[in-house]
Order: structure tokens, then sequence, then C-alpha cells
């Protein structure tokens, strides 16, 4: 028997190829982060937050992807975004959740994008059935972390369960058991137009108090000549008074 090895041993399995390695976003929206208050101190103020939008098909499998853009966060490398694989051929459709870190933190914004996907689900392929989530809850994670995250997957509908191996696991059974609900007073979803309609109402209120500004200074540089004048008329009436009394005095002693 010979000893060479055979093709098949030899053979290197290929990995799967991703269809949606090279997809880009379509399209995009901007949402509005309330400002957060603690004992009645500013914690964090108000901005305005892009989310990028791709939506992408190949063959029975499309892609839904929220990514967040915002200036300045140190996000997790491809972790500062949600996304969900849908398997049209098998009616099947499953949520990522390895390497999530939403930035900025603490915002709502994890709850806002996980209902965005859910209402498209809704919307798009209510009668599937979604895949079990496995949930690490490793020594990397904190339990303020796992948490905030078991809270947040329950509120969409998704009921957890321990494993033996130290893991969790979220599920549901169709897309039409999820809830498609966040907080609406942190996040405000916001178009282009109301944008737009926002920024020229903005630029008409100042407008208006540079107006009343303009007036307002014009009225207290009047006030000062006036009171200038006025002053002025007085002491010349007191010097008048003083001389006629010295010439009155003057008169008298002659």
């Amino acid at each position: 028997m010979s000893s060479e090895p055979t093709l098949i041993e030899h053979a290197q399995t290929a990995p799967p190829r991703n269809p949606f390695a090279r997809a880009q976003p379509t399209e995009q929206f901007w949402v509005l982060l309330r400002p957060m208050y603690k004992a009645r101190q500013l914690i964090h103020s108000e901005r305005l937050v892009q989310i990028l939008v791709t939506n992408q098909r190949a063959g029975k499998l499309e892609l839904l992807r929220l990514e967040i853009k915002a200036d300045g966060e140190a996000g997790a490398a491809g972790g500062n975004r949600m996304e969900l694989l849908v398997d049209h051929g098998n009616l099947r459709l499953r949520f990522t959740t390895e390497g999530i870190q939403i930035a900025p933190a603490r915002r709502g914004l994890g709850g806002f994008m996980l209902a965005r996907l859910i209402d498209w689900c809704h919307r798009t392929c209510p009668e599937y059935v979604v895949t079990p989530l496995l949930l690490q809850n490793d020594a990397a994670l904190s339990s303020e972390v796992v948490e905030a995250r078991d809270k947040l997957l329950r509120r969409a509908g998704f009921d957890i369960q321990a494993l033996d191996d130290g893991r969790a696991r979220a599920q549901v059974r169709r897309v039409g058991d999820l809830i498609s609900t966040w907080d609406t007073q942190r996040v405000e979803p916001i178009d282009v137009g109301e944008l737009l309609r926002r920024l020229r109402e903005q630029e008409t209120e100042n407008l208006k108090l540079q107006s009343q500004t303009t007036t307002l200074r014009a009225q207290i540089d009047q006030l000062r000549r006036s009171d200038l004048g006025s002053r002025f008329a007085i002491g010349c009436l007191v010097t008048l008074a003083i001389f006629q009394a010295l010439l009155l005095l003057w008169v008298v002693m002659r």
C-alpha cells in the first residue's frame, strides 16, 4: 500500500464565502440623543448621531445592518453596529450578537437599533422563525453589561435561559412574538426634512433674537444720549441758579 498522502488528506477546506463581505450602506438617517441628567446635573448633552443602513440581497439571503457613525467615539472595530441575516429559503432569520459594542454608550441606541430591526422584520417576514441567540457570559463582560444586555433582549420579547456551560440562550419562537419598542425619551429619529425644518426654525429664531438685540442696543444708546442731555441741562440750571443767588446777594450787600 502506498504511503503517499492522498489528495483528500491534503485537501484544504475553503472557508464559506461571505456574500455580504463587500456590502456598503445604501441609505442613512439621523437620530437625536436627548440630554441626560443625574441628580439635576447634566451628564450627557444633546447631540445628533448618524446611522448608516445596509440592506442587500444575495440569492435567498438578505442582510440588514444598522451602523452608528458618531464622531469622537471610540467603539470596537466593527462592533458599533447591529445586523440580522434573513434566510428566505428556510423562512428563518438570525440576529448577530458577537462583538457588539455600541458607542456612545448608555444613550438608548442599542434598544433603538434593535427595535428598528424588529420593525423591519414585522413588515417583511412576520411568520419567519428566529434562530436562538447564544450569549457569552465570560469574565470579560462585567455584571453591569450582562444585566443591561439581558434587559434589552427581554424588553424585545426574548426569553433568556442559562445553559450548563456558563453561557445563556435568548430565544423567541417567531418574528411576530418580538416587540419593537425603545426609550423615546432618550432617542428620537429625525428625517432630513424634519432636520431642515428645525434648522430653519432655529435660524429664524436667531434672526429674531438678533433683531431684538439690535433694537435694545439702539434704545440703550438713545437713553444714554438722553441721560447725558438731561445731566447737561440740569448742570446748566444749577449753575444759573447759583449765579442768580450770588448776583442777588451782591445786590443786597450794595
